[in-house]
């Protein structure tokens, strides 16, 4: 049998309400393993608990950790299922994606939307999908939740409670939980050599909203931001006023990253004049990306430069298949 390694680390899967009703982390890796003994059936499973929290206090600097232990263990097996929270599932699977976007074997985050000692719960099928897809494909990063197997940096969470809580918005699913896993698309894995395991969290991201004034960003020039996301209307549409901004920033050595605020959107910068003008103030567009993509590849390019021209670079260039260039 394969030997597939379960790292944990907490999220709802894991939960117990407490005494007010509140879910609350509760359960260990153990505890986990009992619940689904099949799981012996299918692989040889080892455990490994990283941590046991609420996906909502995850930080990037567990994402290091994360793809340290993954990066120690990777001689040792078959492959790895990582057992996440919802909330911030797409975001950590986005950064393994990037600080391993070199991997060439199964990285699968899993969780789900109810307790695994709840009747019914979907966290059982999930962690059971997940171990299979890990016996049986080499997906690299990628979510296994509900019916759908997922590329881990094209995918958004979708829904707080439905149990089909992920879709990647921008392309197929890698496959489909039908009365087995099945790949029904694929993606050819690029070799990088730019690589870090770590990530600056000093970024910040801004919803652009009719009226948003540029002397309400002037403050961050001077912070220790150091980079930018605007989520813009339409095809990435900035207002007139906040281009100013831009070139303040620019001139700063502070990228700013242009995203669609649109589910399905698309960073055309070039399409409309207010566009092209963003773009000639000096943002740089983030395409299709996920903002959990966006956000995590920014970060990880921060923590190897503070170049503009460089960042400028390597945010254009398709690390891991989160971006729909050549």
């Amino acid at each position: 049998m394969k030997k597939i390694c379960i790292l944990f680390c907490g999220g709802t899967i894991t939960m117990k309400r407490n005494k007010k009703g509140a879910l609350e982390p509760f359960y260990n890796a153990k505890d986990l393993l009992n619940f689904v003994p099949q799981l012996n059936q299918l692989a040889n499973i080892s455990v490994i608990q990283l941590a046991n929290i609420d996906s909502t206090n995850i930080e990037p600097k567990f994402w290091t950790i994360l793809a340290e232990t993954i990066k120690k263990n990777i001689d040792t097996f078959d492959g790895f299922v990582i057992t996440h929270g919802t909330d911030t599932m797409a975001y950590t699977t986005s950064a393994i994606s990037f600080a391993l976007s070199n991997i060439k074997k199964p990285v699968i985050f899993t969780g789900s939307q109810k307790p695994i000692s709840d009747i019914p719960s979907d966290a059982t099928n999930n962690l059971i999908n997940s171990v299979i897809v890990a016996t049986k494909f080499n997906t690299g990063a990628c979510i296994v939740f509900g019916p759908k197997i997922l590329r881990g940096n094209r995918s958004t969470k979708i829904s707080e409670s439905t149990l089909d809580a992920f879709n990647s918005p921008m392309v197929d699913p890698l496959g489909i939980i039908s009365l087995e896993p099945l790949i029904t698309s694929s993606y050819k894995q690029k070799i990088n050599k730019t690589s870090t395991l770590m990530f600056d969290p000093n970024i910040a991201v801004i919803k652009i909203t009719p009226g948003l004034s540029q002397k309400y960003l002037d403050h961050i020039i001077s912070s220790d931001v150091h980079g930018l996301i605007f989520e813009g209307f339409g095809t990435g549409n900035v207002p007139k006023n906040l281009i100013p901004f831009i070139v303040k920033a620019k001139d700063h050595n502070l990228p700013v990253i242009i995203l669609s605020q649109c589910l399905n959107g698309v960073a055309r910068m070039q399409l409309y004049k207010v566009g092209q003008d963003t773009l000639k103030a000096g943002a740089i567009s983030g395409e299709d990306m996920t903002i959990e993509a966006a956000a995590t590849k920014l970060m990880w390019i921060l923590a190897q430069t503070r170049d503009i021209k460089k960042i400028r670079k390597l945010f254009l260039t398709n690390i891991a298949g989160e971006v729909t260039i050549d």
